[in-house]
C-alpha cells in the first residue's frame, strides 16, 4: 500500500469516527440535554480519540464540529436538528457511553452499533403511556381542588391529548401548531363533557391537561443555556417555550368561547 493510499485510509477513518461523534452529540441534542453537554460531550471524545483540537457549534437545531487531525487535516461536519423529543433514558445511555469512550476508546464499528442501540431503545407501551397521561390529568385536576367529576373528565380527556400528540407526530405537523390543535380538541371534548354532566369547572379540568402540555423541561434549559452564556440556544429555547404556551392558551380558550 502506497503512503498516499495509507494516507487516504487514515483520513477516512478519522472521517468516520468525527460521524459517530457527532451522531451522539446529537442524539444529547435531540433527547434533551443542553447545548453545554453536548459540545463538552463532542470535545472530550474529540479529545479522547486522539484529534489535536475540536471545535463544536451547537445551537437549538444544529451542530457543527471541525475536527483538526494530528496531521494538521482539519474537516467540518455538520447536523441539522429537526425533530426534539424528551427522552431522559437515551440521555442517560448517551451520557453512559461518552464516559465509558472517554476511559477507553472503542472502534469505529463498536462505536457505531452502541449508537444504532441507543438509537433502537424500547420505550414504554403506549398503553402504559396512555394510562400515565389519563391518571397524571386526573390527579393534578384533583390538586387544583377539582371535584370528582372534574378528575373523571379529565381522566378522558388524558387520553384524548395522548392520541392526538401521536397522530400529529405520525403527520410531522410543526410543534406550535400541534400545542393548537391537541389544546382545541382537549378543550372541545372537555366541553362537551360538562355538557354530558361529566365535571363542573372547565378551567380546573384544563389545568390538570395543561400540566402535560407545556414545556417546563424546554424553559429550564433555556434557562441553564443563557446561564452558560449560550444566549442563541437560550432564547430560541425561551421563545419557543412561550410561543408553545401561547399556542396551548389560545387553543383552550377557542374551544371555550365556541362551546361553552
Amino acid at each position: 500500500m502506497s503512503l498516499s493510499e495509507k494516507t487516504d485510509e487514515a483520513s477516512l477513518g478519522y472521517q468516520r469516527i468525527g460521524k459517530c461523534i457527532l451522531s451522539l452529540g446529537e442524539y444529547l441534542l435531540i433527547y434533551g440535554g443542553e447545548v453545554s453537554r453536548v459540545e463538552d460531550t463532542v470535545y472530550r471524545l474529540g479529545m479522547a480519540y486522539g484529534f489535536r483540537s475540536v471545535d463544536c457549534l451547537t445551537i437549538m437545531n444544529c451542530i457543527i464540529v471541525s475536527f483538526t487531525c494530528r496531521d494538521g487535516e482539519t474537516f467540518t461536519q455538520m447536523r441539522r436538528v429537526l425533530d426534539i423529543k424528551k427522552d431522559m433514558e437515551r440521555v442517560r445511555a448517551c451520557n453512559e457511553l461518552s464516559r465509558e469512550l472517554c476511559r477507553e476508546p472503542m472502534p469505529a464499528e463498536e462505536f457505531e452499533a452502541r449508537l444504532s442501540d441507543i438509537e433502537h431503545m424500547k420505550g414504554y407501551p403506549s398503553w402504559q403511556v396512555c394510562l400515565i397521561y389519563m391518571l397524571t390529568s386526573a390527579v393534578m385536576t384533583l390538586f387544583f381542588r377539582g371535584s370528582p367529576g372534574d378528575a373523571a373528565a379529565a381522566f378522558i380527556a388524558g387520553a384524548v391529548l395522548y392520541f392526538t400528540g401521536r397522530l400529529m407526530a405520525y403527520a410531522r405537523v410543526q410543534n406550535f401548531v400541534t400545542s393548537y390543535i391537541e389544546a382545541f380538541l382537549v378543550g372541545t371534548v372537555i366541553s362537551l363533557l360538562i355538557s354530558l354532566g361529566l365535571g363542573d369547572h372547565y378551567d380546573l379540568i384544563s389545568m390538570g391537561n395543561i400540566m402535560l402540555m407545556i414545556s417546563g423541561s424546554g424553559l429550564m434549559t433555556s434557562i441553564r443555556d443563557m446561564i452558560n452564556n449560550d444566549l442563541i440556544s437560550g432564547m430560541m429555547g425561551f421563545m419557543a417555550a412561550v410561543i408553545g404556551a401561547a399556542a396551548i392558551a389560545l387553543g383552550f380558550v377557542s374551544a371555550a368561547l365556541l362551546f361553552l
